[in-house]
Protein backbone atom coordinates (compact mmCIF):
# COMPACT_ATOMS: atom_id res chain seq x y z
CA UNK A 1 0.00 0.00 0.00
CA UNK A 2 2.94 1.84 -0.23
CA UNK A 3 3.00 2.95 -3.16
CA UNK A 4 -0.66 4.41 -3.37
CA UNK A 5 0.95 7.90 -1.57
CA UNK A 6 1.62 9.07 -4.96
CA UNK A 7 -2.21 8.25 -5.95
CA UNK A 8 -5.01 10.51 -5.35
CA UNK A 9 -8.18 8.50 -4.05
CA UNK A 10 -11.64 9.00 -3.97
CA UNK A 11 -13.17 6.94 -1.57
CA UNK A 12 -16.75 5.02 -2.33
CA UNK A 13 -19.64 4.76 -0.35
CA UNK A 14 -22.74 4.78 -3.04
CA UNK A 15 -21.54 2.45 -5.70
CA UNK A 16 -20.82 -1.01 -6.92
CA UNK A 17 -19.01 -2.28 -9.84
CA UNK A 18 -19.77 -5.36 -12.15
CA UNK A 19 -18.27 -8.18 -11.59
CA UNK A 20 -18.33 -12.03 -13.03
CA UNK A 21 -20.26 -12.67 -9.75
CA UNK A 22 -22.66 -9.81 -9.88
CA UNK A 23 -22.27 -6.12 -8.40
CA UNK A 24 -19.98 -6.24 -6.20
CA UNK A 25 -19.10 -3.05 -3.54
CA UNK A 26 -15.27 -1.17 -3.95
CA UNK A 27 -13.36 1.31 -1.66
CA UNK A 28 -12.83 3.65 -4.18
CA UNK A 29 -11.02 5.18 -7.25
CA UNK A 30 -7.47 5.57 -7.89
CA UNK A 31 -6.09 8.23 -10.04
CA UNK A 32 -2.13 8.74 -10.51
CA UNK A 33 0.38 9.37 -13.54
CA UNK A 34 2.22 6.90 -15.40
CA UNK A 35 4.25 7.63 -18.37
CA UNK A 36 3.96 4.25 -19.75
CA UNK A 37 1.27 2.32 -20.88
CA UNK A 38 -0.17 -0.47 -23.43
CA UNK A 39 -2.58 -0.33 -26.80
CA UNK A 40 -4.39 -3.57 -26.31
CA UNK A 41 -7.25 -4.04 -29.09
CA UNK A 42 -9.50 -6.79 -29.65
CA UNK A 43 -11.96 -8.37 -31.70
CA UNK A 44 -14.27 -11.31 -31.68
CA UNK A 45 -17.08 -11.58 -34.49
CA UNK A 46 -16.68 -8.45 -35.82
CA UNK A 47 -16.62 -6.37 -33.36
CA UNK A 48 -13.83 -4.02 -32.11
CA UNK A 49 -12.57 -2.53 -28.95
CA UNK A 50 -9.66 -1.81 -27.43
CA UNK A 51 -7.84 -1.05 -23.86
CA UNK A 52 -5.40 1.47 -22.81
CA UNK A 53 -3.92 0.50 -19.33
CA UNK A 54 -0.39 0.15 -17.58
CA UNK A 55 2.11 -2.49 -18.19
CA UNK A 56 1.23 -3.94 -15.31
CA UNK A 57 -2.34 -4.24 -15.59
CA UNK A 58 -4.18 -7.80 -14.86
CA UNK A 59 -5.72 -9.20 -17.75
CA UNK A 60 -8.08 -12.18 -17.28
CA UNK A 61 -7.44 -14.96 -19.56
CA UNK A 62 -9.62 -17.32 -18.06
CA UNK A 63 -12.65 -17.79 -14.77
CA UNK A 64 -9.40 -17.76 -12.16
CA UNK A 65 -6.29 -16.73 -14.19
CA UNK A 66 -4.80 -13.34 -15.50
CA UNK A 67 -1.27 -12.03 -17.40
CA UNK A 68 0.01 -9.12 -17.07
CA UNK A 69 -0.96 -6.49 -20.00
CA UNK A 70 3.03 -6.46 -20.82
CA UNK A 71 3.32 -10.09 -21.02
CA UNK A 72 0.53 -10.77 -23.43
CA UNK A 73 0.92 -11.05 -27.34
CA UNK A 74 -1.30 -10.30 -30.82
CA UNK A 75 -3.06 -13.36 -31.44
CA UNK A 76 -3.82 -14.55 -27.66
CA UNK A 77 -7.19 -15.21 -26.24
CA UNK A 78 -8.21 -13.57 -23.54
CA UNK A 79 -11.16 -14.15 -21.56
CA UNK A 80 -14.77 -14.76 -23.29
CA UNK A 81 -12.99 -15.68 -26.72
CA UNK A 82 -11.75 -12.07 -27.42
CA UNK A 83 -8.46 -12.29 -29.46
CA UNK A 84 -5.84 -9.66 -29.63
CA UNK A 85 -4.96 -7.99 -32.99
CA UNK A 86 -2.91 -5.20 -31.74
CA UNK A 87 0.21 -4.53 -29.54
CA UNK A 88 1.16 -1.11 -29.29
CA UNK A 89 3.62 0.78 -26.54
CA UNK A 90 2.69 4.12 -25.98
CA UNK A 91 4.06 7.22 -23.41
CA UNK A 92 2.08 10.10 -22.46
CA UNK A 93 0.98 12.25 -19.47
CA UNK A 94 -2.53 11.12 -19.31
CA UNK A 95 -3.91 10.23 -16.24
CA UNK A 96 -4.67 6.40 -15.01
CA UNK A 97 -7.37 4.77 -13.17
CA UNK A 98 -7.77 2.06 -10.78
CA UNK A 99 -10.81 0.58 -8.78
CA UNK A 100 -9.50 0.21 -4.98
CA UNK A 101 -10.48 -2.97 -3.82
CA UNK A 102 -13.05 -4.86 -5.14
CA UNK A 103 -14.85 -6.77 -2.12
CA UNK A 104 -15.10 -10.55 -2.09
CA UNK A 105 -13.29 -11.39 -5.33
CA UNK A 106 -10.82 -8.30 -6.51
CA UNK A 107 -12.05 -8.70 -9.68
CA UNK A 108 -14.12 -6.47 -12.13
CA UNK A 109 -15.09 -6.17 -15.44
CA UNK A 110 -13.27 -3.11 -16.82
CA UNK A 111 -15.26 -2.53 -20.16
CA UNK A 112 -18.62 -3.30 -20.19
CA UNK A 113 -18.95 -2.64 -23.87
CA UNK A 114 -17.17 -6.42 -24.38
CA UNK A 115 -20.52 -8.24 -22.74
CA UNK A 116 -23.64 -5.68 -24.10
CA UNK A 117 -22.43 -5.81 -27.85
CA UNK A 118 -20.74 -1.83 -27.10
CA UNK A 119 -23.34 -0.80 -25.47
CA UNK A 120 -22.61 1.18 -21.60
CA UNK A 121 -25.26 1.92 -19.20
CA UNK A 122 -24.66 4.31 -16.71
CA UNK A 123 -26.64 4.16 -13.97
CA UNK A 124 -28.14 7.08 -11.47
CA UNK A 125 -25.41 9.23 -13.61
CA UNK A 126 -26.63 12.62 -12.07
CA UNK A 127 -25.60 11.25 -8.28
CA UNK A 128 -22.08 10.42 -9.53
CA UNK A 129 -20.24 13.15 -8.13
CA UNK A 130 -19.08 15.23 -10.96
CA UNK A 131 -15.43 15.16 -10.97
CA UNK A 132 -15.82 11.36 -11.36
CA UNK A 133 -18.49 11.90 -14.07
CA UNK A 134 -15.96 14.60 -16.09
CA UNK A 135 -13.15 12.61 -15.87
CA UNK A 136 -14.64 8.87 -16.91
CA UNK A 137 -16.66 10.60 -19.62
CA UNK A 138 -13.61 12.10 -21.02
CA UNK A 139 -11.87 8.93 -21.01
CA UNK A 140 -14.49 6.84 -22.00
CA UNK A 141 -16.36 8.29 -24.99
CA UNK A 142 -13.78 8.17 -27.34
CA UNK A 143 -13.18 4.79 -27.43
CA UNK A 144 -17.33 4.42 -27.55
CA UNK A 145 -17.48 6.84 -30.36
CA UNK A 146 -14.71 4.81 -32.16
CA UNK A 147 -16.56 1.69 -32.78
CA UNK A 148 -19.91 1.98 -35.07
CA UNK A 149 -22.67 0.82 -34.00
CA UNK A 150 -22.27 1.40 -30.14
CA UNK A 151 -24.47 3.41 -27.77
CA UNK A 152 -24.51 4.87 -24.27
CA UNK A 153 -27.39 5.08 -22.37
CA UNK A 154 -27.44 7.47 -18.76
CA UNK A 155 -30.22 6.28 -16.64
CA UNK A 156 -31.53 8.87 -13.54
CA UNK A 157 -33.73 10.29 -11.47
CA UNK A 158 -33.19 14.23 -11.80
CA UNK A 159 -30.64 15.54 -8.60
CA UNK A 160 -30.86 19.43 -9.31
CA UNK A 161 -29.42 21.09 -12.27
CA UNK A 162 -25.51 22.12 -13.77
CA UNK A 163 -24.51 18.26 -14.12
CA UNK A 164 -24.01 16.25 -16.91
CA UNK A 165 -26.91 14.69 -16.43
CA UNK A 166 -28.92 17.36 -16.68
CA UNK A 167 -26.70 19.09 -19.73
CA UNK A 168 -27.12 16.11 -21.75
CA UNK A 169 -30.80 15.82 -21.14
CA UNK A 170 -32.37 19.15 -21.29
CA UNK A 171 -29.96 20.05 -24.25
CA UNK A 172 -31.57 16.37 -26.23
CA UNK A 173 -34.79 17.68 -25.01
CA UNK A 174 -34.21 20.77 -26.87
CA UNK A 175 -33.11 19.05 -30.17
CA UNK A 176 -29.65 20.49 -29.74
CA UNK A 177 -28.03 16.79 -29.36
CA UNK A 178 -28.94 15.17 -32.69
CA UNK A 179 -26.62 11.80 -31.73
CA UNK A 180 -28.81 11.58 -28.38
CA UNK A 181 -32.67 10.58 -28.24
CA UNK A 182 -34.48 11.39 -24.73
CA UNK A 183 -37.03 9.30 -22.78
CA UNK A 184 -38.53 9.69 -19.65
CA UNK A 185 -40.73 7.48 -16.97
CA UNK A 186 -43.34 8.93 -15.51
CA UNK A 187 -44.73 7.52 -12.19
CA UNK A 188 -48.08 6.67 -12.90
CA UNK A 189 -46.88 4.79 -15.74
CA UNK A 190 -45.65 1.97 -13.19
CA UNK A 191 -48.08 -0.60 -12.24
CA UNK A 192 -49.61 -0.40 -8.91
CA UNK A 193 -49.14 3.31 -8.79
CA UNK A 194 -52.00 5.98 -8.43
CA UNK A 195 -53.67 8.79 -6.40
CA UNK A 196 -53.43 6.66 -3.31
CA UNK A 197 -49.53 5.40 -3.84
CA UNK A 198 -48.60 9.29 -4.06
CA UNK A 199 -50.97 10.81 -0.77
CA UNK A 200 -48.76 7.52 1.24
CA UNK A 201 -45.23 8.47 -0.57
CA UNK A 202 -46.20 12.34 0.07
CA UNK A 203 -46.76 11.93 3.83
CA UNK A 204 -43.66 9.70 3.48
CA UNK A 205 -41.81 12.27 2.44
CA UNK A 206 -43.47 15.23 5.14
CA UNK A 207 -45.67 16.25 2.41
CA UNK A 208 -43.23 18.34 0.61
CA UNK A 209 -44.16 18.25 -3.16
CA UNK A 210 -41.47 19.38 -4.42
CA UNK A 211 -39.51 16.22 -2.85
CA UNK A 212 -41.92 14.35 -4.55
CA UNK A 213 -41.83 15.74 -7.88
CA UNK A 214 -37.51 15.79 -7.46
CA UNK A 215 -37.55 12.07 -7.00
CA UNK A 216 -40.41 10.50 -8.89
CA UNK A 217 -42.03 13.80 -11.21
CA UNK A 218 -38.55 14.14 -13.29
CA UNK A 219 -38.26 17.65 -12.41
CA UNK A 220 -34.74 19.41 -12.29
CA UNK A 221 -35.54 21.70 -9.36
CA UNK A 222 -33.14 23.24 -7.58
CA UNK A 223 -33.02 24.76 -3.70
CA UNK A 224 -34.96 27.41 -2.86
CA UNK A 225 -38.31 28.77 -4.30
CA UNK A 226 -39.32 27.87 -7.70
CA UNK A 227 -40.47 30.69 -9.63
CA UNK A 228 -42.66 28.33 -11.52
CA UNK A 229 -44.13 25.29 -9.44
CA UNK A 230 -43.31 21.27 -10.33
CA UNK A 231 -46.79 20.73 -11.50
CA UNK A 232 -47.27 23.46 -14.08
CA UNK A 233 -43.73 22.98 -15.54
CA UNK A 234 -45.05 19.48 -16.09
CA UNK A 235 -48.01 20.65 -17.82
CA UNK A 236 -45.21 22.86 -20.38
CA UNK A 237 -43.41 20.13 -21.07
CA UNK A 238 -46.98 17.67 -21.97
CA UNK A 239 -48.25 20.59 -23.84
CA UNK A 240 -44.91 21.51 -25.64
CA UNK A 241 -44.81 20.72 -29.27
CA UNK A 242 -42.19 21.33 -32.46
CA UNK A 243 -42.89 24.84 -33.93
CA UNK A 244 -44.66 25.27 -37.07
CA UNK A 245 -42.44 27.47 -38.84
CA UNK A 246 -38.32 27.69 -37.74
CA UNK A 247 -36.81 30.94 -39.13
CA UNK A 248 -33.34 32.01 -38.71
CA UNK A 249 -30.89 29.37 -39.05
CA UNK A 250 -33.16 28.16 -36.23
CA UNK A 251 -33.13 30.90 -33.92
CA UNK A 252 -36.61 31.87 -34.94
CA UNK A 253 -39.70 29.68 -33.96
CA UNK A 254 -43.22 30.16 -34.37
CA UNK A 255 -45.76 28.10 -32.88
CA UNK A 256 -49.23 30.23 -34.33
CA UNK A 257 -49.30 31.99 -37.09
CA UNK A 258 -49.82 35.84 -36.65
CA UNK A 259 -53.38 36.85 -36.66
CA UNK A 260 -54.63 40.31 -37.65
CA UNK A 261 -57.20 40.20 -35.12
CA UNK A 262 -55.33 39.38 -32.23
CA UNK A 263 -53.55 41.58 -29.83
CA UNK A 264 -49.72 40.93 -29.41
CA UNK A 265 -46.50 42.14 -26.50
CA UNK A 266 -42.97 41.46 -27.57
CA UNK A 267 -41.00 40.57 -24.16
CA UNK A 268 -37.17 40.93 -25.21
CA UNK A 269 -33.96 40.86 -23.45
CA UNK A 270 -30.92 42.34 -24.92
CA UNK A 271 -27.24 40.64 -24.56
CA UNK A 272 -23.72 41.85 -26.07
CA UNK A 273 -23.80 38.99 -28.62
CA UNK A 274 -20.60 37.26 -27.82
CA UNK A 275 -21.74 33.63 -27.35
CA UNK A 276 -22.77 33.56 -23.71
CA UNK A 277 -26.01 35.36 -22.96
CA UNK A 278 -28.67 35.61 -25.42
CA UNK A 279 -30.52 38.13 -27.19
CA UNK A 280 -34.02 36.96 -26.58
CA UNK A 281 -37.71 38.28 -28.01
CA UNK A 282 -40.97 36.26 -26.32
CA UNK A 283 -44.19 36.84 -28.71
CA UNK A 284 -47.34 36.50 -26.55
CA UNK A 285 -51.05 36.33 -27.36
CA UNK A 286 -52.90 38.63 -25.02
CA UNK A 287 -56.19 38.71 -26.79
CA UNK A 288 -57.88 36.72 -24.41
CA UNK A 289 -56.58 36.94 -20.52
CA UNK A 290 -57.87 33.45 -19.62
CA UNK A 291 -56.14 32.00 -22.61
CA UNK A 292 -52.37 33.63 -23.14
CA UNK A 293 -50.31 31.23 -25.75
CA UNK A 294 -46.79 31.52 -26.44
CA UNK A 295 -46.63 32.56 -30.34
CA UNK A 296 -42.88 32.92 -31.23
CA UNK A 297 -39.55 32.86 -29.86
CA UNK A 298 -36.39 34.16 -30.63
CA UNK A 299 -32.86 33.35 -29.36
CA UNK A 300 -29.93 34.29 -30.43
CA UNK A 301 -26.32 34.69 -28.35
CA UNK A 302 -24.17 35.92 -31.50
CA UNK A 303 -26.37 38.71 -32.84
CA UNK A 304 -24.92 42.10 -31.91
CA UNK A 305 -28.01 44.57 -30.70
CA UNK A 306 -27.52 46.66 -33.76
CA UNK A 307 -28.57 43.80 -35.88
CA UNK A 308 -30.96 42.89 -33.12
CA UNK A 309 -32.54 46.03 -33.82
CA UNK A 310 -33.29 45.33 -37.05
CA UNK A 311 -34.63 42.02 -36.75
CA UNK A 312 -36.62 43.53 -34.08
CA UNK A 313 -37.97 45.81 -36.67
CA UNK A 314 -38.98 43.20 -39.16
CA UNK A 315 -40.45 41.01 -35.84
CA UNK A 316 -42.97 43.68 -35.46
CA UNK A 317 -44.12 43.98 -38.48
CA UNK A 318 -45.19 40.42 -39.14
CA UNK A 319 -47.22 40.68 -35.75
CA UNK A 320 -48.74 43.78 -36.24
CA UNK A 321 -46.71 46.38 -34.74
CA UNK A 322 -47.29 45.12 -31.59
CA UNK A 323 -45.75 46.82 -28.18
CA UNK A 324 -41.59 46.04 -27.19
CA UNK A 325 -41.06 45.32 -23.86
CA UNK A 326 -37.46 45.98 -23.88
CA UNK A 327 -35.12 46.33 -20.85
CA UNK A 328 -33.18 49.91 -21.28
CA UNK A 329 -30.24 48.76 -19.39
CA UNK A 330 -27.34 48.78 -20.44
CA UNK A 331 -27.42 46.91 -24.69
CA UNK A 332 -30.84 47.37 -24.32
CA UNK A 333 -30.53 51.47 -24.99
CA UNK A 334 -28.58 50.91 -28.13
CA UNK A 335 -31.82 48.61 -29.49
CA UNK A 336 -34.67 50.58 -28.02
CA UNK A 337 -32.16 53.78 -30.03
CA UNK A 338 -32.06 51.73 -33.55
CA UNK A 339 -35.36 50.78 -33.12
CA UNK A 340 -36.60 54.46 -32.95
CA UNK A 341 -34.12 56.76 -35.12
CA UNK A 342 -32.71 53.69 -37.69
CA UNK A 343 -36.04 51.96 -38.22
CA UNK A 344 -38.98 54.24 -36.94
CA UNK A 345 -40.11 51.64 -34.72
CA UNK A 346 -42.20 53.56 -31.99
CA UNK A 347 -44.77 51.14 -30.43
CA UNK A 348 -42.00 50.55 -27.67
CA UNK A 349 -43.26 50.64 -23.61
CA UNK A 350 -41.80 53.20 -21.49
CA UNK A 351 -41.83 52.53 -17.34
CA UNK A 352 -39.20 54.52 -15.61
CA UNK A 353 -39.91 54.29 -11.88
CA UNK A 354 -40.65 57.73 -9.85
CA UNK A 355 -36.79 57.64 -8.18
CA UNK A 356 -35.45 57.16 -11.37
CA UNK A 357 -37.14 59.79 -13.56
CA UNK A 358 -34.95 62.92 -12.48
CA UNK A 359 -32.21 61.25 -14.28
CA UNK A 360 -34.67 61.40 -17.24
CA UNK A 361 -36.27 64.86 -17.15
CA UNK A 362 -33.91 66.42 -19.94
CA UNK A 363 -34.94 63.54 -22.60
CA UNK A 364 -37.50 61.37 -23.42
CA UNK A 365 -35.77 57.44 -23.49
CA UNK A 366 -38.53 54.53 -23.88
CA UNK A 367 -37.92 51.08 -22.49
CA UNK A 368 -38.14 49.83 -19.30
CA UNK A 369 -35.61 51.04 -16.80
CA UNK A 370 -34.81 47.84 -14.61
CA UNK A 371 -33.39 47.17 -11.20
CA UNK A 372 -33.89 45.00 -8.12
CA UNK A 373 -37.37 46.50 -7.12
CA UNK A 374 -38.93 45.88 -11.25
CA UNK A 375 -37.32 42.95 -11.65
CA UNK A 376 -39.15 41.73 -8.19
CA UNK A 377 -42.16 43.08 -9.41
CA UNK A 378 -42.40 41.65 -13.10
CA UNK A 379 -41.27 38.30 -10.88
CA UNK A 380 -44.62 38.32 -8.74
CA UNK A 381 -46.66 39.96 -11.94
CA UNK A 382 -45.27 36.70 -14.04
CA UNK A 383 -46.20 34.04 -11.30
CA UNK A 384 -49.38 35.64 -10.98
CA UNK A 385 -50.39 34.45 -14.29
CA UNK A 386 -48.40 31.37 -14.62
CA UNK A 387 -48.89 30.19 -11.02
CA UNK A 388 -51.64 31.60 -9.12
CA UNK A 389 -54.62 31.64 -12.58
CA UNK A 390 -52.85 29.30 -14.38
CA UNK A 391 -53.59 30.79 -18.03
CA UNK A 392 -50.02 30.99 -19.90
CA UNK A 393 -49.21 27.78 -22.11
CA UNK A 394 -45.14 27.82 -23.19
CA UNK A 395 -44.63 25.65 -25.83
CA UNK A 396 -40.90 26.53 -25.96
CA UNK A 397 -39.53 23.30 -23.99
CA UNK A 398 -36.23 25.62 -23.27
CA UNK A 399 -38.44 27.86 -21.72
CA UNK A 400 -39.66 25.70 -19.65
CA UNK A 401 -36.36 24.25 -18.79
CA UNK A 402 -34.99 27.80 -18.16
CA UNK A 403 -38.28 28.21 -15.89
CA UNK A 404 -36.90 25.10 -14.03
CA UNK A 405 -33.77 26.86 -12.60
CA UNK A 406 -34.94 30.57 -12.14
CA UNK A 407 -35.13 30.19 -8.27
CA UNK A 408 -35.39 33.17 -5.41
CA UNK A 409 -32.27 33.73 -3.59
CA UNK A 410 -31.77 34.42 0.19
CA UNK A 411 -31.56 37.90 -0.40
CA UNK A 412 -34.96 38.38 -1.98
CA UNK A 413 -33.80 38.73 -5.75
CA UNK A 414 -34.89 36.18 -8.71
CA UNK A 415 -31.98 34.81 -10.99
CA UNK A 416 -30.59 31.44 -12.71
CA UNK A 417 -29.28 29.05 -10.71
CA UNK A 418 -25.29 29.82 -10.75
CA UNK A 419 -23.07 27.25 -12.61
CA UNK A 420 -22.72 25.69 -16.15
CA UNK A 421 -25.08 25.01 -18.42
CA UNK A 422 -27.61 26.97 -16.81
CA UNK A 423 -29.83 30.43 -18.59
CA UNK A 424 -32.17 32.84 -17.62
CA UNK A 425 -32.93 34.69 -21.25
CA UNK A 426 -35.42 33.34 -22.24
CA UNK A 427 -37.12 34.13 -18.91
CA UNK A 428 -36.32 37.62 -18.81
CA UNK A 429 -38.21 37.98 -22.16
CA UNK A 430 -40.98 36.21 -21.07
CA UNK A 431 -41.09 38.31 -17.34
CA UNK A 432 -40.95 41.44 -19.28
CA UNK A 433 -43.80 40.45 -22.21
CA UNK A 434 -46.12 39.28 -19.24
CA UNK A 435 -45.12 42.96 -17.42
CA UNK A 436 -47.56 44.58 -20.05
CA UNK A 437 -50.25 43.11 -17.99
CA UNK A 438 -48.83 44.86 -15.23
CA UNK A 439 -52.12 47.19 -14.03
CA UNK A 440 -50.23 50.44 -14.22
CA UNK A 441 -48.83 49.49 -17.65
CA UNK A 442 -52.11 47.93 -19.00
CA UNK A 443 -54.05 51.72 -18.27
CA UNK A 444 -51.32 52.90 -20.19
CA UNK A 445 -51.16 51.16 -23.02
CA UNK A 446 -54.22 49.60 -23.68
CA UNK A 447 -58.25 49.64 -22.75
CA UNK A 448 -59.28 48.13 -20.04
CA UNK A 449 -62.50 46.83 -20.10
CA UNK A 450 -62.71 44.78 -16.36
CA UNK A 451 -60.91 44.30 -13.86
CA UNK A 452 -60.65 40.87 -11.95
CA UNK A 453 -61.06 40.72 -8.22
CA UNK A 454 -56.96 41.47 -7.58
CA UNK A 455 -57.15 44.64 -9.60
CA UNK A 456 -55.12 43.19 -12.50
CA UNK A 457 -56.93 43.43 -16.07
CA UNK A 458 -59.45 40.88 -17.31
CA UNK A 459 -60.61 41.75 -20.58
CA UNK A 460 -58.11 43.95 -22.88
CA UNK A 461 -58.33 45.71 -26.01
CA UNK A 462 -56.00 47.82 -28.44
CA UNK A 463 -56.35 51.83 -28.19
CA UNK A 464 -55.51 52.46 -31.81
CA UNK A 465 -55.47 49.55 -34.31
CA UNK A 466 -53.53 50.59 -37.06
CA UNK A 467 -54.96 50.46 -40.72
CA UNK A 468 -54.56 46.83 -42.15
CA UNK A 469 -53.09 48.49 -45.17
CA UNK A 470 -50.16 49.75 -43.54
CA UNK A 471 -48.85 46.14 -42.91
CA UNK A 472 -49.33 42.99 -44.16
CA UNK A 473 -48.57 40.07 -41.79
CA UNK A 474 -46.33 37.37 -43.53
CA UNK A 475 -46.32 33.96 -41.54
CA UNK A 476 -43.63 33.04 -44.18
CA UNK A 477 -41.39 36.24 -43.36
CA UNK A 478 -40.86 36.35 -46.99
CA UNK A 479 -40.08 39.01 -49.53
CA UNK A 480 -43.47 38.74 -50.98
CA UNK A 481 -46.40 40.91 -52.04
CA UNK A 482 -47.75 40.20 -49.03
CA UNK A 483 -44.34 41.34 -46.73
CA UNK A 484 -44.56 44.98 -45.19
CA UNK A 485 -43.44 47.67 -47.10
CA UNK A 486 -39.68 48.95 -46.29
CA UNK A 487 -40.99 52.93 -45.64
CA UNK A 488 -44.01 52.83 -43.13
CA UNK A 489 -46.09 55.15 -44.85
CA UNK A 490 -48.98 56.61 -42.30
CA UNK A 491 -47.36 55.35 -39.77
CA UNK A 492 -46.71 58.09 -38.13
CA UNK A 493 -49.40 60.40 -38.16
CA UNK A 494 -47.77 63.47 -35.59
CA UNK A 495 -45.26 64.55 -38.46
CA UNK A 496 -47.37 67.00 -40.72
CA UNK A 497 -50.52 68.25 -41.38
CA UNK A 498 -52.24 65.99 -43.32
CA UNK A 499 -51.59 61.97 -43.82
CA UNK A 500 -48.87 61.01 -45.83
CA UNK A 501 -51.14 59.15 -48.07
CA UNK A 502 -53.34 61.92 -48.67
CA UNK A 503 -50.65 63.97 -49.78
CA UNK A 504 -49.10 61.27 -52.25
CA UNK A 505 -52.91 61.07 -53.50
CA UNK A 506 -53.25 64.48 -54.00
CA UNK A 507 -50.21 63.85 -56.69
CA UNK A 508 -52.12 61.72 -58.48
CA UNK A 509 -51.17 58.45 -56.47
CA UNK A 510 -52.73 55.40 -56.11
CA UNK A 511 -53.42 52.19 -54.00
CA UNK A 512 -53.80 48.48 -55.24
CA UNK A 513 -54.88 45.46 -53.80
CA UNK A 514 -51.84 44.54 -51.71
CA UNK A 515 -51.60 47.90 -50.11
CA UNK A 516 -48.49 49.40 -52.07
CA UNK A 517 -48.19 52.60 -53.81
CA UNK A 518 -47.69 53.00 -57.51
CA UNK A 519 -47.94 56.32 -59.91
CA UNK A 520 -51.66 56.34 -61.92
CA UNK A 521 -49.46 57.17 -65.47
Amino acid sequence: MADLKKYKIYKNNNFEILTDEGFKDFDGIIIGNNLNKILLEFEKNDIKTKIVCTPKHKIFIGPKKYKYAKNLNINDLVWNGLKITNKKIIKNNEKIYEILNVHDNHRYIVNKTLLCHQCLIIDEMAHIPEHLIKDFWNSVIPVISSHRGTKIICVSTPNGTGNMFHKIYTESERGELQQWHHERIDWWEIPGRGKKWKIEMMEALAGENKNFEQEFGNCFLETGQSAVDAELLNHFREIARKPKITLEDGHYKIWEYPNPEHLYVVGVDVSEGIGRAASVAQVLDITNLADIKQSACYHNNVIDPYHFAAFLNNMGNQWGRPFLLIERNNCGGQVIDALQEVHNYQNIVDHTPEKQKKYYKYYNKLGIYSHSNSKYKGVVNMRYWMNSLRVVSIYDVATTQELETFVKYPNGTWKKKSGDYIYDDRVFGLLWALFALETQIAEQYFDVVSYDERGKPKKIQSIVVEAPKYFKLDPMFQNDIHAPLPAFIGINQDIGDEDDIITLQKKGWKELYDSRITSNN
